[in-house]
């Protein structure tokens, strides 16, 4: 993965940042793994001062914990940091959903509930990847019911510590409940019930901090 011969104008280290941040929050790095500069730097065909950068801003982000004399490894998943942003998640979105059930267009609907059959049918395949994006495209598209299409870039930021423990939830006998959550959700927005989708969102994104430790309880060394 050569990112200096990308054709985009992100700086490198930003596409570095980019990159190792998708691999913490999908869990391919996992947590209290050792990032390497150097392993990092060849991967990516860059110098390691960019990937050194990449590290710094994930740092700040709280993805990664420097340990002087030892190296950079990849965070625990912090019980404080996911309700924190459980909580401010959740204050965008319900408002959100509220506003999408008001303004929803009948095209809007249609999209929402594609999206919904594209959950059932890869989750019966066992396509937890597939199912994880159209989880994003289903909430991007509630912010666009909703005439807040940008919001949603927003949340995104916030969310960055749920995403680690959503990643847990998407399994075989997690996957019916969520997507039983999302339909609750948007045949709300359909039947332009405002206080019936601000509800259904907020049990589904509680969702995750209530069962916290069942989902980290099999990988006891993720969290802290």
């Amino acid at each position: 993965m050569a990112f200096a011969k990308r054709l985009n104008r992100e700086p490198v280290s930003g596409q570095a940042y980019s990159e190792i941040k998708r691999r913490i929050l999908d869990l391919t790095f996992r947590p209290g793994e050792l990032l390497s500069e150097t392993r990092l730097a060849n991967d990516f065909g860059l110098s390691r001062t960019p990937v050194r950068e990449a590290l710094k801003r994930l740092e700040t982000d709280g993805l990664v914990d420097v340990v002087p004399q030892q190296g950079t490894f990849v965070s625990p998943i912090r019980r404080e940091l996911v309700r924190d942003a459980q909580f401010a998640r959740s204050a965008l979105e319900c408002a959100l959903v509220e506003d999408a059930a008001r303004l929803r267009s009948d095209e809007d609907v249609r999209q929402l509930l594609f999206n919904l059959d594209g959950q059932e049918r890869a989750a019966a395949a066992g396509d937890f990847a597939l199912l994880y994006r159209l989880d994003e495209e289903m909430h991007a598209r509630l912010a666009a019911a909703a005439g807040r299409p940008a919001i949603w870039d927003l949340v995104a930021d916030i969310k960055i510590h749920m995403d680690r423990v959503r990643k847990l939830t998407l399994k075989p006998d997690h996957a019916p409940r969520l997507i039983a959550q999302h339909r609750a959700i948007v045949d709300a927005v359909a039947a332009r019930d405002a206080r019936g989708a601000a509800a259904a969102m907020a049990d589904h994104l509680a969702f995750v901090i209530e069962h916290f430790d069942e989902f980290v309880s099999d990988e006891a060394a993720y969290s802290s």
